[in-house]
């Protein structure tokens, strides 16, 4: 199904769809394809719609407009078209508006993200010669001495307050969007989509015709707004002419949200899919439609507790800031094929180097390993700068830890590979115990016997109080506790109760 008639299917185009497509042309000819763009037309046709919700309340799409317009037009008298401007900000309507407000007047816009420090903000505000830098909360503070001669900070308190008049309409010059990966290593760096205009439109309307979505169904983003999978929710809940509800990573806002606002698109990553699992207060969401999960594995057991807690409701997304979208699960591919990522989209050229290799889309090596079965489905191995051997075998570290979190006690785990005089690469296991578990690292080494291969086994097992992830669930292998505290002995090192 082409993107337009997943377009009509969902009733974005409304009971006039001459009209409002004639309207979206032309705000498209003004604006250029952009956020800004699809904001301006929600607020010509429904201005009295509510398009974000945050800790403030609900704004509606005139209300939106008007305040990125104000914030623009204080904008445009700092910086030019294709100058740099930074926000490092959280999730707001607010932010949301400084954002449409950087598009409007063609600025490159660097989304920097809220757990840098300030040193690291620093360099890529060097890195990216910014001409000004936006921020909330303690940061112009924190920001002292790490911006000497860099760009102008500019408090987005002082943005807001702003009443200046809209900038005059000139032809539309498109901002690039600059978004920051730390990937596995947690080093902050630019990344550029390869994805062309072309392909990127086969894959939007292959994914619009999976999901099972419609005009103005409320959604609930708990993820921030600077990461990828944050803003594609942004653009589709503008699209959509949709409430999208910003909330905090916290499950029991995100349950009261769900059950209070008949949300209907659930967008999270793992980490959240399971931290809603785990609360003690869950019920039922009847009112949902679809959770979108992505960004970092999913594992075959948590997929399937969602789907029997939610029902056929969950579709797991895999793809990279590089190369867009590349596959997705829907609910009957996670039935068959718990923990896969589905098949490719449409418009995705995809290879697999080898029956298990890595992920090769249009010429591009994604750096993920993965296997394909007899249907076409997908699943990911993991990073192959990851891969393990031991004893001449591959071990995969997602599958590994899996199979370690699948014992009564733990809550999650992470494993890395450490020197080993038998095997040549030994187990070092990380692991967070579920609340009010008491074990040993020597009591879970005994639970694992039965378990797992020799070869297998964790050599070292180390408890600690959480692993370290970016805000989009993905683990900081990196960031792990110290090779010297592994060779001290250290076997626990969670904080004292």
């Amino acid at each position: 199904m082409s993107l337009l008639s997943a377009t009509r299917r969902m009733g974005v185009l409304g009971p006039q769809p001459v009209q409002n497509t004639l309207g979206l042309v032309w705000t498209v000819l003004r604006h250029g394809p952009t956020l800004y763009a699809l904001a301006a037309w929600n607020a010509h046709r429904m201005p009295n719609a509510v398009a974000l919700v945050d800790g403030d309340g609900p704004l509606t799409y005139a209300q939106l407009l008007k305040r990125a317009d104000g914030m623009a037009a204080a904008l445009s008298r700092r910086v030019k078209p294709g100058e740099a401007v930074g926000l490092l900000c959280g999730n707001s309507a607010d932010f949301v508006a400084a954002l449409l407000a950087c598009v409007r007047i063609g600025a490159r816009t660097v989304l920097l993200n809220t757990s840098f420090s300030a040193t690291e903000i620093g360099r890529v505000g060097r890195e990216q010669r910014l001409r000004l830098l936006i921020c909330d909360g303690d940061w112009p503070e924190r920001l002292r001495g790490e911006l000497d001669a860099g760009p102008t900070i500019l408090p987005l308190n002082e943005l807001k307050t702003t009443n200046a008049k809209s900038p005059p309409l000139r032809l539309p010059r498109i901002g690039l969007l600059v978004l920051l990966t730390s990937g596995s290593t947690g080093t902050p760096k630019a990344v550029r989509s390869r994805v062309g205009l072309r392909a990127g439109l086969a894959v939007a309307g292959a994914l619009l015709d999976a999901l099972p979505l419609r005009a103005g169904a409320p959604t609930l983003l708990p993820l921030p707004l600077f990461h990828g999978h944050g803003l594609a929710a942004l653009g589709m809940g503008l699209a959509l002419g949709a409430p999208l509800h910003l909330c905090r990573p916290n499950a029991q806002e995100m349950w009261r949200t769900l059950r209070e606002e008949g949300i209907e698109i659930l967008v999270l990553v793992p980490t959240l899919l399971h931290r809603l699992l785990d609360a003690p207060d869950k019920r039922a969401a009847p009112a949902l439609r679809a959770i979108i999960c992505g960004s970092a594995p999913l594992g075959a057991s948590l997929a399937t507790a969602a789907l029997d807690h939610f029902g056929d409701v969950l579709f797991n997304l895999y793809g990279s800031t590089e190369t867009g979208l590349i596959s997705l699960a829907r609910p009957a591919d996670l039935r068959a094929a718990p923990g896969g990522v589905g098949r490719a989209l449409p418009g995705v050229n995809l290879e697999l180097d080898g029956n298990m290799g890595r992920v090769i889309v249009d010429g591009h090596d994604t750096g993920d390993l993965a296997s394909r079965d007899a249907a076409g489905r997908l699943t990911l191995h993991g990073r192959a700068d990851e891969l393990l051997i031991c004893g001449g075998e591959n071990v995969f570290p997602a599958s590994l830890e899996e199979r370690i979190a699948a014992l009564e006690a733990v809550a999650e785990c992470a494993v890395v590979g450490i020197p080993c005089a038998e095997f040549g690469t030994g187990i070092h296991a990380f692991v967070v115990l579920k609340p009010g578990c008491e074990i040993t690292p020597t009591q879970l080494q005994d639970e694992l016997r039965t378990l797992l291969p020799r070869m297998f086994r964790p050599q070292k097992i180390t408890l600690v109080d959480a692993l370290p992830r970016t805000q989009t669930g993905k683990l900081l292998r990196s960031r792990l506790p110290a090779k010297s505290d592994m060779e001290e002995g250290v076997t626990d090192v969670r904080s004292p109760p």
